[in-house]
């Protein structure tokens, strides 16, 4: 029998997390609530963005080439959706050059604008600190949770096993079966 209520549970993960990008037709703006960016290498395959999972992963067996991806959790300025805002390794220097003056990512607006309307044009990113007295920002969501999510990989099967090229290195166990606690 349902367990039917007029408030939902304090304990839930709340909504996914959608992924932007920078549009063509107009600049993007929002706030980043996380600390710091987090990225690892993706392939394009089967019509979608996939992690690259070594040693067995399917995309480089099939000769498919790599691209590094990162992400951070932004906060859009009209709707106050938080999202998680993707973007190359190009143009993560914006982000790293803020992140190396003020120490953390978190409170850093941004303005993320294509220099022409193509979708693969070059994105550039302009930054600027954030008035704690006229924006509150909301926490910041655990990204790789959130992107294991979207990827359909068990939070629990995903482990960080070091640190490579300045990147978590991030094992995917898909041999574990996964069952539920209730199971």
């Amino acid at each position: 029998m349902p367990q039917w209520t007029n408030t939902p549970p304090a304990s839930d993960s709340g909504p996914a997390l959608r992924i932007v990008r920078t549009p063509t037709t107009a600049p993007l703006s929002g706030a980043i609530t996380s600390p710091d960016l987090v990225g690892c290498p993706t392939h394009y395959y089967q019509h979608r963005t996939i992690p690259c999972e070594p040693p067995n992963c399917p995309a480089c067996a099939e000769g498919i080439g790599w691209r590094w991806h990162g992400w951070v959790a932004t906060v859009l300025p009209q709707s106050q959706e938080h999202v998680l805002f993707e973007f190359t390794a190009t143009a993560s220097e914006y982000f790293r050059r803020f992140r190396d003056t003020y120490g953390t990512l978190r409170g850093c607006i941004f303005v993320a604008s294509r220099i022409n309307n193509r979708p693969n044009a070059r994105v550039t990113i302009r930054t600027k600190q954030h008035d704690p007295s006229k924006i509150q920002l909301p926490e910041a969501p655990d990204i790789c949770k959130a992107l294991a999510h979207i990827w359909g990989i068990p939070p629990m099967q995903a482990t960080t096993e070091g640190i490579q090229k300045a990147s978590p290195v991030i094992r995917i166990d898909r041999s574990t079966p996964i069952t539920h606690p209730n199971d």
